[in-house]
């Protein structure tokens, strides 16, 4: 796979508006253009994966294994949420686990095709929707029991916002495992409106349990240097 990406180049990010990848001496996308990069079976996970060493997959699946075995939990009963779940990396890890049923979560229609080309059989579902729009995608979602969440890079930046992450709390019953990684620059809890805030007031008014909160290098950017986010493991209240 890797020689069929021999032409593709890491460009240095410019300083407005982010990092780049050279397909061919005649395309250049944005990092984050998901929609075109997924289009090509293989491309994401070589860039962002292999070129960029990303490990939020990774930790985040495995921190929601241990969130599920700290509450004695049997993940080959669970049904759970894959919040963000892109090409479905993290379904597959989780699935690898034992976990029984993964249902996932993308607000774009092009990251379910690629899931769906590329690891048939992953997801026992894979929904279109955006968990800051509403009751929508919940009541799409409400012929599920969800037993827990697992979501890796998903919130956060251009990604999704804090009132997400609540609605997406929102539909897993007490007590339920979750695991997600967010970009610690979002994680202030000065900045009311981020993620650190918000993660401060869930656990303030009893709506999760913290069990794990703790950072890790995500991956590099193109042009080498470290992003640090921040794995956040708990249970609902």
């Amino acid at each position: 796979m890797a020689d069929a990406f021999a032409d593709v180049r890491l460009l240095g990010p410019p300083v407005t508006d982010g990092e780049y990848i050279e397909l061919s001496e005649h395309e250049t996308v944005h990092l984050h253009e998901y929609t075109r990069i997924y289009a090509v079976p293989g491309l994401y996970e070589h860039v962002v994966q292999e070129r960029l060493r990303c490990r939020s997959p990774q930790v985040a699946a495995e921190g929601f294994v241990r969130a599920a075995a700290s509450l004695g939990l049997e993940p080959g009963s669970m049904t759970v949420l894959d919040v963000g779940a892109g090409t479905g990396l993290v379904g597959e890890l989780v699935r690898r686990a034992g976990v029984a049923r993964v249902v996932g979560v993308d607000a774009l229609p092009a990251a379910r095709e690629a899931s769906l080309r590329d690891r048939p059989g992953v997801y026992a579902d894979y929904v279109v929707g955006d968990f800051q729009l509403g009751d929508g995608l919940r009541a799409a979602l409400r012929p599920y029991a969800f037993g827990g969440l697992v979501s890796a890079g998903a919130f956060g930046g251009t990604h999704a916002t804090p009132r997400a992450l609540v609605n997406a709390l929102a539909v897993l019953p007490p007590g339920a495992p979750v695991a997600f990684t967010i970009d610690e620059r979002w994680m202030d809890e000065a900045d009311q409106d981020g993620f650190g805030a918000a993660v401060e007031r869930l656990v303030a008014g009893g709506d999760l349990v913290l069990l794990e909160r703790t950072r890790f290098q995500h991956r590099v950017t193109t042009t080498g240097e470290p992003i640090f986010y921040q794995l956040v493991v708990g249970r609902t209240g």
